[in-house]
């Protein structure tokens, strides 16, 4: 496995851009910063694997920032592949429990088709799958063997897959709840200022499924293919999501709601 030492060949097909990679990095950091902070403010723990995330998303674009400098240089290489593709579900995990935390605050368990409880259980275990998927293969990726290059890649394609079909049953899930609430109002949701958790429910995961139909698409094609070859695509449809997830996450933050109703005695929260 490529660790430190450098390879016999190029490890990437263009040399990786130092500005964009330090930039991604700074913006990543400061996102996750912020989202440290406002986790203090808001008691949001729940927040803590997208905290990670950012942390990996910045550690990522470091090593790809390094990678400028050579292109066949193992260490970096394997960083900047592994975290890339594996902080995306620790995003995602955080997104998944904000359903959960969101129902409880508007008293309406009765309406979720599953028990919030059940929900994030289900949906952190599919997303460690996930991770899990994606780290492997991204390891069986760098080790420069051929057979171990073809079985990394199939191994990622997998991870890859199950965090779309994942965030596709949680649209349809978090839709669900969206129309039974709407039909069958709380007293707590009267004031309708619960729509805008909702909508950004939507609009991250929305975000995410893009950029895993982007990175599976990538895959599939292999190390030949057009995606691969051209880095703006990665900047485009990977990093600028992602960040953009970190941005909407921040400003219509779902600690802010669950405080508000925990303040308001509306409801014991977890």
């Amino acid at each position: 496995m490529l660790i430190s030492r450098d390879a016999d060949f190029d490890l990437y097909p263009y040399t990786p851009s130092g500005t964009a990679g330090w930039a991604f990095l700074v913006l990543f950091a400061a996102g996750g910063f912020v989202h440290l902070c406002m986790l203090i403010i808001y008691r949001s723990w729940f927040f803590i694997p997208f905290i990670l995330g950012c942390a990996g998303e910045a550690a990522g674009y470091w090593a790809r920032a390094q990678s400028h400098r050579n292109i066949r240089e193992g260490g970096p290489y394997l960083i900047q592949l592994m975290l890339i593709l594996a902080s995306a579900p620790l995003l995602s995990a955080t997104i998944y429990m904000a359903l959960g935390r969101i129902t409880r605050a508007l008293d309406a368990v009765r309406h979720a088709f599953l028990s919030p409880r059940w929900t994030t259980k289900i949906y952190v275990v599919i997303d460690i799958g996930s991770f899990v998927c994606q780290m492997m293969g991204s390891a069986m990726q760098a080790s420069g063997d051929p057979a171990g290059i073809k079985t990394g890649n199939t191994v990622v394609i997998a991870g890859l897959s199950i965090q779309l079909g994942a965030f596709g049953l949680f649209i349809i899930n978090t839709i669900i709840f969206h129309r039974r609430l709407v039909a069958s109002p709380t007293p707590v949701s009267m004031n309708g200022g619960w729509r805008r958790y909702l909508w950004m429910l939507y609009g991250v995961s929305l975000l995410v499924v893009v950029r895993s139909i982007f990175r599976l698409a990538e895959f599939v094609e292999g190390n030949e293919g057009h995606l691969y070859k051209t880095e703006v695509f990665l900047y485009i449809f990977d990093a600028t999501l992602m960040f953009l997830v970190v941005i909407v996450m921040g400003v219509v933050h779902p600690g802010r709601l669950v405080k508000q109703m925990k303040k308001e005695d509306h409801i014991p929260l977890l």
